[in-house]
């Protein structure tokens, strides 16, 4: 094999380093031609100078003409960390002259700008997307390793939550997100997601939940672009299809009502924004968090209970849970249950069950809205054909025999209690919390009568098929028996007692 001369090898590398470096600098002429002439934000400003002139019909229009100039334009808000160039290309945003025209020239809808200046705010503390990109696809951010992509407009509303409260902004520019509060509590949202310490601990706190990102969430299922805003959408209309095994109930919502809750949840942030930003609404909302709430027994039961429990008045199975859901407003249990029994249920819940517990630690009521709750459980108007009360005076329950009494359960009472009383289609009777809060006379009466608001029948009819005293005494020790009496009933606050039923 013959080497070529070295001389003739160095010559070859000359004439290939300089095509490399005029190819070089030949594509960094094209790169810096195309920015010059060919970027988009300087298309969309050409375009925009032809408006000004097209609308120079007097001198006030004649002088933007002539102080138009074709620039990359951004605003810059420190307070809130924004670099937005968005209006390098949204050139008409604050001129009324530009309603009829098309995007992104159109004038900014609405009343927003006048008291939201858009120096002071910048854009995409509202919008979202990737305020430092010049054009439309990135700055939309969709595809993009971006965490907030621009939101789609009809769920904008969402960051008026940032600085107002929900009522303050409807009729104001903030419908769709008051529209989301209010059905935030209509469903019974809170009786399963807590918001500030307050709520149900079946699903996740959403004290954050708008700022959460797509990596966050399942996306497999969603059909529409991959983002938060779309998987919130997709999951309020259909919870189970997004989330497989979801526990959430559909919520029956319309596409409105829809786009209105998303709206509400998107608003759920927690940033941490100047106070200077935040309205004094907003202001008081915050400071007053800690506190107990004003609401009516009635407000708190519509809140923290009523997803569950609907009214209250009748036991009933809920198909979507697979579970008995208790009458807790029922004539029977306000007949027998006293407010003892009642706060301890409501502040520690039934471990093991979906009852959760409502106490401050737990739920994040207090004891004076637990009382106000019982006050409204007892205000249940008590029907003519309650039945009566009143137990034998002979009844000694310290004499019951459970072996007996775990016979009888097993023959009447183990299908809808299941066995060792671990519940089934009726309440757990081995939970800790009803062996601890229910006392025997109470276990008593509800064997014995029944809950007439409830699949509970009435078991003593001595001498017609039912039980005897003996025999439901021997039943309430077995009852006993499944868990140790060990906390013994403490009181509580004073909840007043509106039914004048004897506790």
């Amino acid at each position: 094999m013959t080497i070529p001369p070295i001389n003739q090898i160095d010559h070859r590398i000359k004439i290939w380093l300089l095509i490399v470096s005029l190819g070089a600098l030949a594509a960094l002429a094209a790169a810096a031609l195309r920015e010059e002439f060919g970027s988009e934000w300087r298309h969309y400003q050409r375009q925009y100078t032809d408006i000004l002139a097209a609308k120079a019909t007097d001198e006030q229009g004649r002088s933007l003409l002539k102080a138009h100039e074709i620039k990359l334009r951004q605003i810059v808000v420190p307070e809130l960390g924004v670099t937005d160039r968005c209006v390098s290309c949204h050139l008409g945003i604050d001129d009324p002259r530009m309603a009829a025209v098309s995007n992104p020239f159109k004038v900014h809808p609405g009343e927003y700008l006048r008291v939201h200046p858009v120096e002071r705010f910048g854009c995409t503390i509202c919008h979202r997307g990737q305020g430092a990109a010049v054009v439309f696809a990135e700055a939309k951010a969709e595809d993009y390793h971006w965490d907030y992509p621009l939101l789609p407009i009809e769920l904008t509303q969402s960051s008026c939550g940032l600085c107002h409260t929900p009522p303050e902004v409807d009729g104001a520019g903030g419908d769709r997100l008051a529209s989301g509060a209010r059905l935030f509590e209509i469903k019974g949202c809170y009786s399963c997601h807590k918001l500030a310490g307050r709520g149900g601990s079946m699903g996740l706190a959403l004290d954050r939940e708008g700022l959460k990102v797509k990596g966050q969430m399942p996306m497999a299922n969603v059909a529409g672009p991959h983002t938060v805003p779309e998987w919130l959408m997709e999951h309020f209309a259909d919870p189970q299809k997004i989330v497989a095994g979801s526990q959430m109930r559909n919520p029956g919502l319309s596409y409105d009502e829809t786009r209105a809750l998303t709206t509400y949840v998107l608003s759920l942030q927690e940033r941490d924004l100047p106070r200077s930003y935040i309205s004094p609404a907003l202001n008081a909302l915050l400071a007053e968090r800690n506190n107990p709430s004003e609401l009516s027994g009635e407000q708190l039961y519509n809140r923290f209970c009523s997803n569950c429990h609907d009214r209250g008045t009748y036991g009933r199975f809920d198909k979507a849970y697979n579970k008995f859901m208790p009458a807790i407003r029922g004539a029977s249990l306000v007949a027998y249950a006293d407010s003892i029994f009642l706060a301890a249920n409501i502040r520690s819940g039934r471990p093991g069950t979906m009852m959760p517990g409502w106490g401050i630690g737990a739920g994040g009521l207090s004891e004076a809205e637990i009382g106000r709750i019982i006050s409204y459980l007892k205000s249940a108007p008590l029907p003519t054909d309650v039945p009566i009360r009143e137990m034998p005076a002979s009844l000694d329950f310290s004499h019951g025999n459970p072996l007996q009494g775990g016979h009888t359960f097993a023959r009447l009472c183990v299908g809808c209690h299941g066995p060792g009383g671990i519940g089934n289609y009726a309440p757990a009777l081995s939970n800790k919390i009803f062996q601890t809060t229910a006392d025997s006379a109470f276990i008593y009466r509800t064997i014995a009568y029944g809950r007439i608001d409830a699949a509970m029948p009435a078991f003593r009819n001595p001498g017609r098929g039912g039980l005897s005293d003996a025999q439901i005494v021997d039943l309430v020790a077995y009852v006993r028996s499944l868990g140790a009496r060990g906390t013994p009933r403490t009181a509580v606050a004073s909840t007043g007692n509106p039914t004048g039923h004897k506790p």
